[in-house]
């Protein structure tokens, strides 16, 4: 196996940072500038080499997403390992929330096979290490509220969830 590799962007909306292992994308930080970002990424970067080439269909799917080709982030494949399962359960269950569509928390806690875990399905939104692939800023509070986003805070949050509306 070898040591994981990363590539840091700017797309219209911020900056994203990707880190990948020969499964597939690691870790996905998504933020408004390149010092949060890399205050994000962290520790993530230890041992990780650049290579650019190496995300290329990344990128290219990250740009359709934002240009409003919102299913082009399926096609992004994930390296899982070490997620525990109930996280795993929640952010498949999160991919399958429709763009520009809002649920929540209680039932994606549901979703992932625990319905009264919602503060749970929560931790696993705010742990989420794929922003924007695993949507968390589609899941919202029961009672409608936007609550904390940690890929730009509430305003991306809404921002992205609009892009979607008048996207799709």
């Amino acid at each position: 196996m070898t040591a994981n590799r990363y590539h840091i962007c700017q797309v219209n909306m911020g900056w994203v940072g990707l880190v990948a292992s020969d499964f597939g994308l690691c870790r996905l930080s998504f933020q408004p500038s390149p010092q949060e970002l890399l205050e994000d990424l962290g520790s993530s970067l230890d041992h990780a080499t650049e290579d650019a080439d190496g995300f290329t269909q990344v990128v290219s799917c990250l740009e359709r997403y934002f240009q409003g080709e919102t299913a082009a982030l399926d096609e992004i494949n994930l390296d899982l390992r070490g997620v525990p399962p109930f996280f795993g359960a929640a952010y498949t269950a999160c991919r399958s929330i429709p763009p520009g569509e809002t649920r929540s928390y209680a039932w994606l806690a549901a979703e992932a096979g625990r319905p009264l875990a919602a503060r749970a399905a929560g931790q696993a939104m705010a742990k989420n290490p794929y922003a924007l692939i695993i949507p968390c800023h589609r899941v919202i509070a029961s009672n409608g509220d936007l609550r904390g986003y940690g890929a730009g805070g509430l305003r991306v949050k809404a921002k992205l969830l609009e892009m979607e509306r008048k996207d799709g």
